[in-house]
């Protein structure tokens, strides 16, 4: 079990893109105890609209962002827009689903520029790996 740490707030800014919402519920509640900003979209459209208003470090997005998404790879596509358009900005892939082509997607440098979708992929039920996964990639 975590220990909730009482920090002070962290200037990071960071957004949490999931379908489901007690997925983000969870995931920005965890976040916020760490002392990050954290902001929440349940679709693609309400991300980028959120990336056009506001300066993000980085990014947690679930590997499927609709019902209709048969193929889960919205996050994917999310992803690609975020590196086009807000390079700057991290990006963790988060996935209940254990599909290595999608692995594979994600962390394989990708386009002209060679460079990875994610800057890492975790399993959504590890949170403890997400938590150290964002300390370390804030942190560079």
């Amino acid at each position: 079990m975590r220990k909730v740490k009482h920090m002070t707030e962290k200037k990071h800014r960071i957004l949490v893109v999931d379908d489901l919402d007690d997925w983000r519920k969870t995931l920005s509640g965890l976040l916020r105890e760490e002392g990050y900003k954290v902001d929440v979209a349940d679709s693609f459209g309400k991300a980028v609209t959120l990336l056009r208003s506001k300066k993000f470090d980085l990014a947690v997005l679930d590997i499927r962002l609709d019902e209709t998404d048969e193929n889960n790879t919205q996050g994917l596509d999310l992803a690609s827009e975020i590196k086009r358009h807000w390079p700057s900005v991290k990006t963790i892939i988060i996935t209940g689903y254990d599909n290595p082509e999608i692995v594979k997607r994600a962390m394989e440098p990708q386009g002209h520029g060679k460079k990875r979708l994610a800057d890492d992929f975790i399993p959504k039920t590890e949170t403890d790996n997400l938590i150290r996964s964002v300390q370390s990639l804030l942190e560079k």
